[in-house]
């Protein structure tokens, strides 16, 4: 006997729940025959004359479970003490409820509970667990509501499981009740204790229907006896760094790295600074935390106000540490931005555009004994800020007529010392003319009441000193900072001069005095100064040169502390608890720390994988773009693994490609002191060569009707073969995408800082449009099927043309913020987009001109997700992307059936 429990409502059953038996493979109406016929009939006392029905009621009640099905009886069954005809086992759908066992007290009234629904049907035979039995089965009851009592649904039933409802526990309907034998057993004296046949039973279902699972109130059966097909779960977008393989031979990581600023607070040391791909705007903030004065390092945690990931392009320039707390300032594109952290491991980003103007130029950063002190410049005019907690900063302008900016700034007890410029204007008598002039010079200022006001103090030029100051720092005893001197001796072919550092010092900002000089052979200038509690470090530049650090404990005396190679730009000095010296800075392209190998620090360098753009050729999807500052080629022939092409050694980066009559073609940059045009051919996808194309950096490439057309800067070139090449004519503007029409080719980008696009039939002769598609800024992608056009710019629309530019239109997929990727599918369109807070969402479209959210896991929450390359594949569609953690990029891959037409046709953007 089988039966189909009918949906709730008439409406499909929820996700998860257990598809109709009818529906089912044989195994799990197996598995239901057994919990019908197989457990309930070994259930002892109970009489042979009871339909299956019935003898399920009586299982799942003596397990303590509320009896929950489809469609209710509306015919009571007889239960005879012989043997009844083929019929006896028949259940009506109109079987009126059970009454209730003289044997026992009868149940409390159910919750009420929506009345059921069930369509009359006829009553035939219907098999039995006797196998000697025959019949036939009777009509499925439909329109019934499956109730279950308290919080717990009964998911398996005899003989059909029905669909649960998760998340709302409903009372059962008392006209779902079964009927119910006459009397009921006694138990025997060795089953009389409590529970003892319900936890017998309990087991007994569990090991016929699988496994039982209690989940969000509602108990499931999960069927072991080869279980129905589940809902397919939305394509996931993966992380594939391990997917796209690095070039084995590289010698360099590819990325660029930089340490701005090192500071030291007690044996704790924080240096800060930036790693990318060397584009301007890509950079990502970075920290490196030692606590035992520079010696071993960890690389730092940076999170946003709100825990996501904070955004690239921002620069940390500055670091302070006063009474446990660890500020840094630094440049963004939307302005000045500000880290906090309580112990150096834990960075929180807070952008602040109140007390930060758009131009102010920030210079240096100093904790107090109330909190922080910043001082700059805005508009050839000094400014300080300063704040208690490093959230809410208050700013000060024009704090002295001619100050024109500050550049540095240190603090001692409640007293500020601060270095910048001025200018002033001087008027003089030259014979009976009255000349003024403009003087500018650098000097030092104070401050006692926290930078609201300041006053010029001078620093003597003593023991042969001159120039500008260098540094500026509070030491041991208060303030330091430090000239360049020279001395001569001797007279004529015996005159000798001795160069050396002046280092002058003062107890309260005031009044100072020479306290020692530096010095090294072939002493050639101080090219770093700092200093805290613990002493003083100075990097002297020295003879052949070798650059020297030393250290003082008080000024006088100096120790030589270590070398720096001179290949190091330097950036940064700290002096930690103990004396040790930390140097930051460049090296090459690389981060450099004094005496730290950063190369073994986890998080602390990363490797350059970029994966710029996707096509797909005959069996074949191909991935081009870098690893480890060199171009690089993926390829496969589902899309799910990819295997490294063979790609001749080139510094630079692919950028696009596509596949034509004569084969793959790859274009790109290629680095060095006069960029280049990089392409690259291949056959078969695997193995590539290199390709001369007489062309500077080509952004994208296209093949169609004419051959292949690659565009770059204010340039097409074409070629029929990937042997030959022609320039063409392209009016004035910047190409930076390119795709094959049904009438032959389009290429967009921009001009004037608009968005523009040009057509050609031929890819000789370029046309722009007349109608410039709407939009604030040029245009980064197009797709095109036939002359349908669908392009994307920096801003949260889409521009739609149907008729191959001749019309443009704006649509705009809900919720986007940017567009990031658009291709054409045999289908339709697809895109993709950022939205907020951080992550990502593909949309698809018949036609461009209505927009309908594609289902896609792992691109949502805060953490900052993009797709950014797409193509189709035979049924797929296949894109690319970059997720970031902890600060570091990388690959995405995201693979899914080509969204129908039908399941976006009607969609509103």
């Amino acid at each position: 006997m089988t039966a189909r429990t009918p949906e709730r409502n008439g409406t499909p059953s929820p996700a998860g729940a257990e598809p109709p038996a009818d529906d089912r493979p044989a195994g799990s109406r197996a598995v239901r025959r057994r919990l019908t016929f197989g457990v309930s009939a070994d259930l002892a006392d109970l009489p042979a004359a009871l339909s299956p029905w019935q003898r399920a009621y009586e299982a799942w009640r003596a397990a303590g479970i509320r009896w929950g099905h489809g469609a209710p009886p509306r015919e009571r069954a007889a239960a005879p003490e012989r043997a009844a005809p083929a019929s006896r086992n028949a259940i009506r759908a109109d079987a009126p409820p059970a009454a209730a066992r003289p044997a026992e007290k009868p149940e409390p009234e159910p919750a009420k509970a929506e009345p059921a629904k069930a369509k009359d049907a006829k009553a035939p035979a219907a098999k039995t667990g006797d196998p000697k039995a025959k019949g036939t089965k009777p009509k499925k009851a439909k329109g019934a509501k499956a109730r279950s009592a308290g919080s717990v649904v009964a998911a398996a039933t005899a003989p059909a499981a029905a669909p649960v409802k998760t998340g709302t526990a409903e009372a059962p309907d008392p006209k779902d009740e079964p009927p119910a034998p006459t009397a009921e057993p006694q138990p025997t004296a060795d089953e009389s204790a409590p529970n003892r046949g319900t936890r017998r039973l309990r087991v007994a279902i569990a090991g016929a229907a699988g496994l039982v699972v209690v989940a969000g109130g509602a108990m499931f059966v999960l069927d072991q006896g080869g279980g129905g097909a589940k809902k397919p779960r939305p394509p996931a977008a993966v992380p594939a760094a391990a997917l796209f393989g690095t070039d084995p031979a590289a010698t360099t990581d590819g990325l660029v790295q930089d340490l701005a600023v090192v500071t030291a607070s007690g044996r704790k040391v924080v240096a800060a600074g930036t790693e990318g791909d060397g584009t301007p705007g890509r950079e990502r903030a970075r920290f490196l935390v030692s606590a035992d004065g520079g010696h071993a390092w960890k690389a730092a945690k940076v999170r946003g106000a709100d825990g996501s990931e904070p955004p690239a392009g921002e620069r940390p320039r500055l670091v302070a540490a006063g009474a446990g707390k660890w500020a840094a300032l630094g440049q963004s594109p939307a302005g000045t931005v500000v880290w906090l952290s309580g112990g150096g491991m834990t960075w929180t980003r807070h952008l602040d555009t109140s007390a930060f103007k758009p131009g102010d130029q920030v210079n240096a950063l100093v904790a107090t004994v109330h909190g922080f002190v910043a001082v700059g410049s805005a508009g050839g005019r000094a400014v300080v800020w300063s704040t208690a907690d490093g959230r809410a900063w208050q700013r000060v302008d024009g704090l002295q007529a001619g100050i024109t900016g500050l550049d540095r700034v240190a603090a001692s007890g409640g007293v500020l010392v601060t270095h910048g410029t001025f200018s002033r204007k001087v008027t003089r008598k030259k014979g009976r003319k009255t000349v003024t002039r403009t003087v500018r010079g650098d000097g030092l200022w104070r401050s006692a009441d926290g930078g609201r006001t300041w006053t010029a103090v001078a620093v003597p030029q003593a023991q042969g000193s001159q120039g500008a100051t260098i540094g500026l720092v509070a030491g041991p005893g208060g303030f330091a900072t430090v000239r360049e001197g020279r001395r001569t001796t001797g007279r004529k072919k015996h005159r000798r001069t001795t160069r050396f550092g002046v280092l002058f010092t003062s107890p309260d900002g005031q009044k100072w005095q020479a306290a020692g000089r530096i010095s090294v052979p072939g002493y050639g200038g101080v090219e770093r100064f700092g200093g805290s509690q613990a002493g003083f470090g100075v990097l002297v530049k020295g003879a052949k040169g070798r650059r020297t650090v030393l250290r003082s404990a008080e000024g006088r005396t100096w120790q030589p502390s270590g070398t720096v190679a001179e290949p190091v730009r330097s950036s940064g000095l700290a002096v930690a608890a103990g004396g040790a010296v930390t140097v930051a800075g460049r090296q090459g392209d690389d981060a450099y720390l004094s005496g730290a190998n950063l190369a073994a620090v986890p998080g602390a360098v990363h490797t350059e994988l970029a994966i710029r753009s996707l096509a797909a050729g005959p069996g074949r999807a191909v991935a081009v773009g870098s690893t480890n500052g060199g171009a690089a080629v993926w390829s496969s022939p589902d899309g799910r693994g990819w295997t490294r092409g063979r790609v001749p050694a080139a510094a630079g980066r692919l950028s696009d490609v596509a596949f034509g009559g004569q084969g793959w073609l790859a274009v790109g940059r290629a680095d060095g002191a006069r960029p280049g045009a990089l392409a690259m051919t291949s056959k078969d996808g695997t193995v590539w060569a290199r390709a001369t194309v007489p062309a500077g950096p080509l952004a994208a490439v296209a093949s169609g009707s004419a051959g292949y057309v690659a565009v770059g800067g204010g340039a097409v070139w074409r070629s029929p073969d990937l042997r030959t090449w022609k320039r063409a004519a392209v009016a004035g503007g910047n190409l930076v995408d390119v795709a094959s029409t049904g009438s032959g080719y389009v290429a967009v980008g921009g001009r004037g800082g608009k968005p523009a696009v040009w057509t050609s039939p031929d890819g000789a002769k370029w046309t722009p449009t007349a109608a410039v598609p709407p939009g604030g800024g040029p245009l980064t992608q197009v797709a095109a099927r036939g002359n349908a056009l669908v392009a994307a710019g920096a801003g949260a629309s889409l521009m739609v043309s149907p008729d191959a530019g001749r019309t443009w239109a704006r649509r705009t997929p809900p919720g986007a913020r940017q567009a990031t990727a658009v291709t054409a599918t045999p289908k339709g369109f697809v895109a993709a987009v950022t939205t907020a807070p951080g992550g990502a969402a593909v949309f698809g479209s018949p036609d461009g001109s209505a927009w309908a959210r594609v289902p896609a896991r792992g691109l949502g929450g805060r953490a900052e997700r993009r797709l950014t390359a797409m193509t189709p594949a035979g049924a797929a569609v296949l894109a690319t992307g970059t997720g970031v953690r902890d600060g570091a990029e990388t690959p995405l891959l995201w693979r899914a059936p080509v969204p129908a037409a039908g399941a976006v046709r009607g969609a509103k953007s």
